[in-house]
C-alpha cells in the first residue's frame, strides 16, 4: 500500500479523542469535549462519521447528525453534514465522496445536507449547483405591535415539551419541505447543548391550551439571535408576541439589536417586517446543497422549497 494512501473506515467507540484533536488542529474554531457529544450523541445505528486515515494516523474526516426530513408528504431520513475536515484538498474531496456512497449503500439516509461557505472546498459533487437562500433580518429597535398580540399568551417551553408535536402535526401544511420540528428535535437541538443556555417560548391563544407558536433564542455578543421559529399561519398575533418578547428581553439582557435568519416562509417575513426587522444586505450568507441518496427523492427541491432558520444554518462546512 502506498504511504500516501487515505484508508476509509466507520467511526468506532474510541476515536472520539483523536479524530477531536484533529478537528481542532485543522479547524479555526475549537470543539470541546462536550460540544463534541452534543453534535455528535451515540446513535442507535452508529454515529454518521466516516474516518480517512494515512499511516494509522487520521487524516480526513467527514461527520453529519441525523435529522427527519419532511418532503413529498413523508418523513424521510437525512443527515446533515457538520464537519468535513481534512490535511488537503484532494482528501477533503475524496473522503465527501466516500461518505456520500457510503451512507447510500447501507440505505440508512435518504438525503444528504450541507450548509456551505461561499467558496468552500467541497462545492461540487451536490445536485445541481448550492445556492443561496437565506434572509437575514435585523431589528435595532422594535415597532409596537397590532393589539392581536394580547389575545395570546406565552410560557417558557420545557426541555422535553410534547405540545411541539401537536403543534409540528398542525402547521406542517406550512412547511412542506423542512426538517421535522418537534419535541425530539428541539429535545436534542436546544435544550442539551452543553453551554448555551437557550430562550425557549410556546405560544397560546389566551383562552386554549392549544400552541400555535414556538421560538428559540439565545445572545451572541450583543446580538440577540432568533435560532427557531414554528408557528401557524392562521395566529399572526402569536408570532407578533414573539417579536415583543424578544424585543423586551434583548433590552433586559443589554443587547443592541436581533437577527434571524429565514428562508421558505414569507409570510414570516411580513409579520416581522412590520414589527420593524428588516433585511440586512451587509451579511454574507451560506450556500444550501444536497444530495439524493435514494431514487426516489429529488434533492434539489430541498435546496430551492426548503424552511429554514438559523438552527438549520449553524454547522456551516467550509
Amino acid at each position: 500500500m502506498n504511504s500516501s494512501t487515505l484508508v476509509f473506515r466507520a467511526f468506532r467507540e474510541g476515536d472520539d479523542v483523536p479524530v477531536l484533536q484533529f478537528l481542532n488542529e485543522r479547524a479555526g474554531a475549537k470543539c470541546s469535549v462536550n460540544e463534541w457529544a452534543w453534535l455528535f450523541p451515540p446513535e442507535r445505528d452508529g454515529r454518521a462519521i466516516v474516518v480517512g486515515e494515512r499511516n494509522g494516523e487520521v487524516a480526513a474526516v467527514c461527520a453529519g447528525t441525523p435529522l427527519r426530513v419532511a418532503m413529498d408528504g413523508r418523513e424521510w431520513a437525512a443527515v446533515k453534514l457538520q464537519k468535513i475536515v481534512s490535511s488537503g484538498i484532494d482528501d477533503a474531496g475524496r473522503i465527501f465522496d466516500h461518505c456520500i456512497d457510503a451512507f447510500r449503500s447501507n440505505g440508512r439516509f435518504a438525503l444528504a445536507i450541507a450548509i456551505l461557505e461561499s467558496g468552500a472546498r467541497i462545492s461540487s459533487g451536490f445536485d445541481g449547483a448550492p445556492r443561496p437562500r437565506f434572509s437575514v433580518l435585523v431589528r435595532e429597535q422594535p415597532i409596537a405591535g397590532h393589539n392581536r398580540r394580547l389575545l395570546y399568551r406565552a410560557e417558557p417551553a420545557r426541555d422535553w415539551e410534547p405540545r411541539l408535536d401537536e403543534l409540528w402535526q398542525r402547521t406542517r401544511k406550512s412547511y412542506p419541505v423542512a426538517v421535522v420540528r418537534d419535541a425530539d428535535y428541539a429535545l436534542r437541538r436546544f435544550a442539551a447543548h452543553p453551554t448555551i443556555h437557550h430562550h425557549r417560548f410556546i405560544v397560546f391563544p389566551r383562552l386554549s391550551n392549544r400552541a400555535v407558536a414556538f421560538a428559540a433564542f439565545s445572545i451572541d455578543g450583543d446580538r440577540y439571535r432568533w435560532l427557531d421559529l414554528v408557528w401557524d399561519h392562521d395566529h399572526p398575533g402569536g408570532l407578533e408576541l414573539l417579536a415583543h418578547i424578544s424585543g423586551r428581553l434583548v433590552r433586559q439582557l443589554g443587547g443592541v439589536g436581533e437577527e434571524m435568519w429565514l428562508a421558505g416562509d414569507d409570510e414570516a417575513h411580513s409579520v416581522l417586517a412590520r414589527r420593524g426587522f428588516c433585511p440586512d444586505e451587509t451579511s454574507p450568507t451560506p450556500l444550501v446543497a444536497a444530495r439524493s441518496l435514494s431514487p426516489e427523492l429529488d434533492a434539489t427541491v430541498f435546496v430551492e422549497d426548503a424552511y429554514m432558520t438559523l438552527a438549520d444554518a449553524e454547522g456551516i462546512v467550509s
